[in-house]
């Protein structure tokens, strides 16, 4: 596992595309911003890893952002893990389950799905009224 996984709550990861080709995934490590978010103890972790939350998203048959999947898995490596869902088109975040962070995945999911529900009418919006013209 590398330094960054360990030290880190959770992980955004993305697709990194050019010119319309995805050749990868951009990975941000991220730490809770409260003391009592980030220090809370690991759960349901064992000697393998510990158990971690995790959303997917994708792209529709539109090209726009949908949910795909959310889940808890125990991940030995959470880099390793995302780095082998190059290509897959999916992307989304892991969370590091503890304590605390069950109420920021949920609220990260509701406020995720929720924008991405909203980005879909907008663009399908645009799509009508562009067709009308």
């Amino acid at each position: 596992m590398s330094d960054d996984a360990e030290s880190f709550d959770g992980i955004y990861f993305l697709p990194f595309v050019k010119k319309g080709e995805e050749l990868g995934l951009t990975i941000s490590y991220f730490n809770f911003n409260t003391k009592a978010l980030h220090e809370a103890p690991p759960i349901e972790n064992t000697n393998f890893g510990d158990k971690y939350y995790i959303a997917f998203f994708k792209r529709d048959d539109d090209g726009n952002a949908a949910f795909d999947d959310s889940f808890e898995a125990i991940l030995g490596e959470p880099d390793t893990y995302i780095k082998n869902l190059a290509g897959a088109g999916v992307y989304g975040c892991i969370v590091r389950k503890t304590a605390k962070s069950g109420k920021w995945f949920k609220n990260y999911l509701k406020r995720t799905i929720k924008d991405v529900t909203m980005n879909r009418l907008i663009n399908t919006t645009k799509s009508v009224l562009n067709s009308k013209q």
